[in-house]
């Protein structure tokens, strides 16, 4: 059984919360040993729940183990998940991985099952407060990101990320950022 210690994961303080607590107790990824064969950037551990999870149930079965590995995280690479030669990548997994698929359909939250075209609805009817309300949804009831996320962790950080592409803080209110009203 899979040992958190072993792995070094600590809690997030990824602010994902409801209410005046600062963190949702959301496990992170601690940066990964090996760096992703195909494209040489480090990425970071993932956890076995989130590979069974994740893969597809006839990769699952292939595997002898679903130890030691990791998830790249370079946009532009096909690899999802790799560990020494074994590279998984987009079509091997379940879900359409946030930061490497630009598709409308892709999650933004996956807990919440929010989606890019749900944000994408927000600016076209100018709907104002975009930030608060996305992190209203996020902070909303119970998340299961180890298992919902193929990171394994909490999507605030790519959520805000996302956001930020657009000029959208977290908290901020969209009228003021497009210079609207």
């Amino acid at each position: 059984m899979e040992n958190l210690n072993q792995q070094k994961l600590h809690r997030s303080s990824c602010d994902c919360s409801s209410g005046s607590q600062t963190s949702c107790g959301c496990l992170t990824n601690k940066s990964a040993d090996e760096a992703c064969p195909k494209c040489g950037i480090k990425g970071l551990k993932v956890s076995q729940t989130t590979l069974k999870s994740q893969l597809k149930k006839e990769l699952v079965d292939g595997l002898k183990t679903l130890e030691d590995f990791n998830f790249c995280t370079n946009p532009v690479c096909d690899t999802v998940y790799y560990r020494d030669e074994i590279l998984f990548n987009q079509n091997d997994i379940k879900s359409k991985v946030t930061i490497k698929n630009s598709h409308p359909d892709t999650p933004l939250c996956y807990c919440k099952s929010l989606l890019k075209k749900d944000f994408y609805h927000m600016l076209e009817t100018n709907e104002a407060n975009i930030g608060s309300k996305i992190k209203a949804i996020i902070s909303d009831g119970k998340s299961v990101c180890e298992k919902s996320n193929p990171k394994g962790v909490c999507c605030t950080e790519d959520v805000k990320e996302f956001l930020k592409s657009y000029n959208i803080n977290w908290d901020d209110d969209i009228n003021t950022k497009l210079g609207c009203c």
